[in-house]
């Protein structure tokens, strides 16, 4: 029985790698376009305006003015900035965030983050 070679086992754990960053990038694009779907849906136009208008909607519930928040970050669109930085309060919540109840801080400042970050999964938000 031949042993298997070293460059077998790099091939394997690089292709391993390869389905499971693929499969991730399924699964977060996935939730990006449900969301900006849902948005376009109620506020028209494109997607990073629409996501804007239901973070700044005042009668949408938390849950999915924050869910337009984490796709802002996702997207990283810098229209989102001056939004963002409107909602970064720098108060101090405490885990477990209720995003039901309220716009959740270390959301808005991932996000900010993320916007002014190198994102590996940024070319995936071009056809929405």
């Amino acid at each position: 029985m031949k042993k298997p070679r070293f460059s077998t086992a790099i091939s394997i754990m690089v292709i391993t790698t390869l389905v499971i960053y693929a499969l991730g990038c399924r699964m977060i694009y996935s939730s990006v376009k449900k969301y900006a779907d849902e948005a376009r849906a109620i506020y028209g136009g494109e997607t990073v305006p629409a996501l804007i208008a239901l973070l700044e909607d005042e009668s949408a519930p938390f849950e999915k003015r924050n869910s337009a928040i984490w796709a802002l970050g996702q997207i990283g669109d810098k229209r989102a900035l001056p939004v963002l930085k409107k909602y970064d309060t720098d108060e101090q919540q405490k885990p477990p965030y209720d995003s039901t109840k309220y716009i959740v801080q270390y959301s808005v400042e991932k996000a900010i983050r993320q916007l002014n970050e190198i994102s590996v999964t940024r070319w995936m938000y071009r056809s929405l």
